[in-house]
């Protein structure tokens, strides 16, 4: 808030314990429930109530128009007229419980503990705990659990507190947060005094959306002091109570905010009709063509066979981006239910949709994805008897996909679903192109010599954050060169293998400059959230709060509960749920961190393209290459200047950029600006010495992650044999000598399944039951067992699979154990991750061709995320047919590593082990 006050945010669990919640636009902070009897949410009230819907929580609430609501409707002028030139300060508000009671009957039997809701004091009687509310917290009031509460799922209203530090006063703020009308009898803060105070004792009826805020008094507000605050209210035309608790805690001044990022629009980019019909026709040639459509599929030829050029680049790139942002949306067309058959979960506006109603299998829906759904209404009177409903996908499982709509859906009348294509991404890289056309692309994107005039060598001495780095001869030299622009206008290339410390590499940098260029200003951008998460929390041990920023996305919101408390507090996700940064956050931070595509929308905001001194990407194999440029163009590009010096990080023997569409794979639309210019002439090594030109490219040798022998086989098949096992034997040999492993000195395990692969109805997706049951065994093994006396925790384990049915089918059966920490997930899933033992399970059984498993970059990342133990489980002769494949065999093998039934090693056939086109990976 720009008038200052201390903020309190509010969060609430799921039943299976994962946190969930979205919040107003003035909560700060976001924390967790306790885990004691206290931590309940309980109703006592007929079912009729639970069919009422809650309230949006993707969206702001916002008051009803209704005249009730605007009649009622109390602006706080107390608190405009306090908070000129206060502080800012954080606090955190943690939903505890709520329960409903009725107040006229007693249908539930069930015995609840009678503990204090105030203080979690625990008492024998009922009686005792009404003797001690009474003369502990000064009032008289029920708020025992009793045999008449029944559970809520979600909590019904909204709290945040803001603390005005100068005058002693917390502004309360009640929103009736369900879609049903309350009525607000009571609100009481459990504060220093050890007694309940009333803040408001009264009727006040709250429509849904509204809002009422109460001024409260107080003499001082201690830092992480936990208060409690109790809010009690009634259903209107109902006999039920309701009450809800709230912890209060305050933690850190914040900032003051200032003007939100004003977005531009972006422009539609509609895909012309001459591209859609080489679509259509598959980009075959026919002479029923128009001139426009004959002259782009000659563009296109001319294109594919010159490969990027810095005449081809922007109309080759385009070309080739509107082909895959059709191709996804004819896909995501095709999953559109025209008669849909609605089944209503347990929360309201979330409804499941069974995949047998899929004519083709949906693929690929994901969490977050859009969902509309169109009501056909029976009434001949209306002009207009269509109602759309717009929402998200919740969850895609095994089962179905499960969808949150913004209103109620009448599924009894007939219901259209679709799920539309989010095109954010495809804009942002449209308008990225438009910004790199305006520069030299020869001295950014195809160098072919170092520029003449580089700039000169200024920091040579360094103290280093990380202590490690200075045995490190690469990463010093990568340290240094960046720091120094020594490419400049030249990307600078960190070439990170496995466990090479590219993560380590790419923060020691950022730092240096933080502290050796206090004007400098600093651009992180990864493919994925999870890195980001990481170089924040890296650099967060050295940075001050102040001066580091997480700029999250929009659908960051939902998976909220997963984000480190530490990096919400710095970010826009800090209220609690997402808010446009300020020009304040980008301008006041000296390092700024989003996902590749999020920073697109720095030059959407027009951010000054000046701002950025460097902008570093990390996982950059990965990228498709017009998303490598959305971080660069218009945010380290001023028209046709190159502001920023750009440092590409990344592993181009590991998985590339996700393209899906036949004809694109063909093309440069699979290749990732790191791989392409690693094939430039500065990039490439030395022919006479071998040696890679260190001004503009490092190679990190020194593996620290994994046991030596985990990575002899990619580092002599993928790395030339340059790497060095440098990780500590007590994080790598937990294995070593372990029973389970047929050489007690090599921490790998062949275990061959003769098993049978099978084909979902549903998803068309393989699994194998028979290799399923295996990992299970051994995942049950070591959290049993142990390895060689060291527990194995859950969270050490990683299970990987190619296939998205297989990984499902894993998950299932964790699930059925009990083990929840687990991950389960695919190569591209685990790709920059890594787990102290890893099991993979290859599926594919009894076949001639291995599929997609003839990716050698999938194989090298599958092989290469273990740090202590590797176990492979699949059919032998099967996997022989892969020419990689069957090398692999061959190294375990030849170590005495297999287990399971006999076979025999032989060559693959010449052709047999040719790639057998799917797309079932999860």
């Amino acid at each position: 808030m720009a008038d200052g006050g201390e903020f309190i945010t509010v969060r609430r669990r799921k039943s299976r314990g994962k946190l969930q919640g979205r919040h107003n636009a003035s909560l700060a902070c976001l924390a967790d429930v306790n885990n004691n009897n206290n931590s309940t949410s309980i109703c006592k009230t007929s079912d009729s109530f639970y069919d009422k819907p809650w309230k949006d929580q993707r969206r702001n609430s916002h008051p009803a128009k209704a005249k009730s609501c605007t009649e009622l409707r109390i602006v706080g002028k107390a608190e405009r007229r306090h908070a000129a030139g206060f502080h800012t300060r954080r606090c955190i508000c943690r939903w505890v419980m709520s329960y409903g009671r009725l107040l006229w009957t007693d249908q539930l039997k069930l015995d609840f503990s009678q503990g204090c809701p105030v203080c979690r004091v625990s008492f024998s009687t009922e009686e005792a705990l009404r003797n001690h509310m009474q003369k502990q917290h000064g009032r008289d009031f029920d708020l025992m659990l009793d045999v008449t509460d029944r559970r809520i799922v979600r909590n019904t209203m909204r709290l945040t507190v803001k603390y005005l530090a100068r005058a002693s006063r917390m502004i309360i703020r009640v929103e009736n947060y369900s879609e049903v009308v309350l009525i607000l009898r009571a609100v009481y803060l459990f504060g220093l005094d050890q007694r309940l105070e009333p803040t408001f004792d009264g009727v006040l009826r709250m429509v849904p959306g509204y809002s009422y805020e109460i001024e409260h008094t107080v003499k001082q507000c201690i830092p992480n002091y936990q208060y409690t605050m109790i809010l009690s209210a009634t259903v209107a035309g109902s006999q039920v109570e309701l009450i809800e608790q709230y912890y209060v805690q305050m933690l850190k001044s914040t900032p003051m905010v200032g003007n939100q990022l004003k977005m531009g629009i972006l422009p539609y980019h509609h895909i012309p009709q001459y591209l859609i019909d080489l679509y259509l026709k598959e980009f075959e040639h026919d002479n029923h063509y128009d001139r426009l459509a004959m002259l782009c599929l000659e563009n296109l030829r001319k294109f594919n066979k010159a490969g990027l050029t810095p005449t081809n680049y922007v109309e080759h790139l385009r070309l080739l981006n509107m082909i895959e942002d059709y191709d996804l949306q004819t896909t995501f067309a095709t999953y559109t239910i025209p008669k849909v058959t609605l089944k209503p979960m347990e929360q309201a506006r979330r409804y499941l949709i069974t995949l047998d109603q899929f004519d083709v299998p949906p693929n690929l829906l994901e969490e977050d994805g859009y969902a509309r759904i169109t009501v056909t209404k029976h009434n001949r009177n209306v002009d207009n008897n269509l109602e759309f409903i717009n929402g998200y996908i919740d969850a895609v499982n095994e089962t179905g996909i499960v969808v949150t709509m913004q209103a109620p859906v009448r599924f009894t009348l007939p219901c259209r679903v679709e799920f539309p294509l989010n095109r954010t991404q495809y804009k942002l890289e449209y308008e990225a192109l438009a910004h790199i056309s305006k520069i030299d692309l020869d001295q950014l994107l195809f160098p072919k010599v170092m520029a003449k005039k580089r700039r000169p060598v200024r920091q040579v001495k360094f103290d280093w954050f990380q202590p490690t780095i200075a045995a490190n001869a690469e990463q010093v030299t990568a340290i240094r060169n960046i720091v120094n622009m020594t490419s400049y206008p030249a990307p600078y290339i960190i070439f990170g293998p496995p466990g090479t410390g590219k993560t380590s590499t790419i923060v020691e940098a950022v730092l240096q400059i933080w502290r050796q260029q206090p004007r400098a200003h600093v651009l992180v951008a990864a493919s994925s959230n999870f890195a980001c998460n990481e170089l924040t929390q890296r650099l967060m041990r050295f940075v001050p709060e102040a001066d580091i920023f997480r700029f999250f996305s929009r659908s960051c919101e939902r998976n909220i509960e997963t984000i480190d408390m530490e990096i919400l507090e710095i970010s826009n996700l800090a209220t609690g749920i997402y808010e446009i940064p300020t020009y304040e956050h980008i301008y006041g931070s000296r390092i700024v961190v989003s996902t590749v595509t999020n920073c697109g929308r720095l030059a959407q905001a027009h951010v000054i393209p000046t701002f950025f001194d460097y902008i570093f990407i990390d996982e950059c194999g990965s990228a498709k290459e017009i998303s490598a440029l959305v971080p660069i163009a218009g945010v380290g590009t001023e028209g046709s200047k190159i502001h920023a010096s750009v440092i590409l990080a990344g592993d181009p023997k590991q998985l590339g950029p996700v393209v899906r569409f036949e004809f694109l794979k063909k093309t440069v639309h699979n290749t990732s600006l790191l791989e392409r210019l690693m094939a430039q002439g500065i990039y490439k090594r030395d022919p006479n010495t071998g040696e890679f030109n260190s001004l503009v490219i490092t190679k990190l040798l020194d593996n620290y992650r994994s046991h030596k022998s985990l990575i002899h086989f990619s580092n002599e098949w993928f790395y030339e044999g340059e790497l060095r096992a440098r990780a500590a034997s007590e994080l790598t040999d937990w294995a070593i000598n372990w029973n389970c492993l047929p050489n007690m000195a090599f921490p790998i395990i062949f275990h061959s399944v003769v098993g049978i692969t099978r084909v979902d109805k549903q998803s068309c997706s393989s699994f194998n039951k028979e290799e399923a049951q295996k990992v299970l065994f051994y995942v049950q093994k070591m959290l049993t067992d142990g390895i060689n006396e060291r527990q194995i925790r859950e969270q050490d384990i990683g299970i990987v699979s190619p296939y998205r049915r297989q990984v499902s089918f894993l998950r299932q059966g964790c699930r059925n154990y009990g083990w929840e920490e687990i991950e389960v997930g695919s190569a591209e899933q685990f790709q920059g991750r890594e787990k102290p033992v890893i099991i993979v399970s290859t599926v594919r059984s009894q076949r001639k061709h291995v599929g997609f498993l003839a990716n050698t970059r999938r194989l090298n990342v599958v092989i290469t995320r273990a740090r202590c133990l590797l176990i492979i489980i699949g059919n032998p002769d099967t996997l022989q047919n892969d020419p990689h494949w069957y090398r692999l065999l061959r190294y375990i093998y030849e170590n005495n590593g297999v287990r399971g039934i006999d076979f025999v090693l032989r060559k693959p056939e010449v052709n047999i082990a040719a790639r057998e086109e799917e797309e079932d990976f999860a």
